[in-house]
């Protein structure tokens, strides 16, 4: 199978890994290009890259299970958790924040403009600026917009409920029973990687270190690592009552409603979407030298996963048409 995307990559630069499979096999799988460029450490299937915002499906997911466990309901606002959340946002409810229609303000420039004081700041760090904010940015419940914010206080939300870490909650709810023994979250207390990638990014045809951030270690909108191996388990975990009921995954593989009958882009974390006519559900993701999507055509049922080391896919469009040109070259 020839593909473009691939063409950028050989055995002396960054890469990516991906893999193609439906619900009875694996179709297609290619790994090019380094995970350690220092060492010289080809990319495999086992290769355990940074997923970005891809974390957010596993955040979801944990939410969803603390539904089902009856801990907390989608409709509960955020106030119950946080008495002391400020009086702009505490009617935000549980499935606001799940679908990108909370309004809350971003975290990240905040934390950035008092990295000084922060450091490396963590998801108690982000709590603390989100109550220094003074309003929302909409009206919540009006409005879609993509929010970082929204993930963190939802793991925050997760380890009150659950009364541990969100670590140890998706460890013992998520990695275990589905067997994801090569995915693990990396918050502040920096754990051990195995068979890590590295991100790098491209600058004046040359490729550099781009594998740190100041706020790697915030959990719940990203910080997961994970292998396109272990997310062929994760992504047949959100198409069969395997974790959570099959009422529970349709209802969150739905378009989330706003106001006056109107529909936000995606349902609990997924983006579903319709490109050149056909059905797509996706999450794609980057952070630092970290490009990555997972995207199923719903017609077919064929998933196509990848993660990528690099800055080459920086956009969503270009995540989107990697993943098609991939699909699209199993159809002959």
């Amino acid at each position: 199978m020839n593909n473009k995307m691939f063409s950028k990559f050989d055995n002396t630069t960054p890469g990516c890994s991906v893999i193609a499979f439906n619900d009875k096999k694996i179709m297609y799988t290619n790994n090019i290009g380094l995970a350690d460029m220092e060492n010289k450490i080809p990319i495999g299937s086992n290769t355990s890259f940074r997923l970005a915002s891809l974390t957010k499906t596993f955040t979801a997911m944990a939410i969803m299970i603390l539904d089902e466990m009856k801990l907390l309901k989608f409709d509960d606002p955020i106030i119950k958790f946080f008495p002391d959340f400020p009086k702009y946002g505490k009617k935000i409810t549980i499935s606001q924040l799940l679908s990108h229609t909370s309004g809350l303000p971003d975290h990240e420039k905040p934390l950035y403009d008092e990295i000084d004081t922060y450091g490396e700041p963590t998801i108690y760090d982000s709590f603390e600026i989100l109550k220094k904010q003074k309003s929302l940015l909409f009206r919540y419940g009006t409005k879609f917009e993509y929010s970082n914010s929204g993930f963190v206080l939802l793991a925050l939300i997760i380890e009150k409920v659950a009364g541990e870490k969100y670590s140890s909650f998706l460890q013992k709810n998520i990695f275990a029973p589905l067997g994801l023994k090569n995915t693990i979250v990396v918050d502040e207390t920096k754990p051990f990687i195995n068979n890590r990638a590295f991100g790098y990014k491209k600058e004046k045809n040359k490729y550099i270190d781009y594998d740190y951030d100041p706020l790697n270690y915030i959990i719940g909108d990203e910080g997961i690592y994970s292998t396109v191996l272990d997310l062929v388990q994760w992504i047949r975990a959100w198409q069969y009552p395997i974790l959570v009921k099959k009422e529970t995954l349709n209802m969150s593989l739905r378009l989330q409603k706003l106001e006056k009958g109107k529909f936000g882009r995606c349902g609990f974390s997924w983006f579903i979407q319709n490109i050149y006519s056909k059905k797509y559900i996706f999450h794609d993701g980057f952070w630092v030298g970290f490009n990555n999507i997972m995207l199923t055509e719903c017609e077919t049922n064929i998933t196509v996963i990848i993660l990528s080391n690099t800055n080459e896919f920086s956009t969503e469009k270009k995540r989107i048409d990697a993943a098609l040109e991939i699909l699209n070259s199993l159809r002959f």
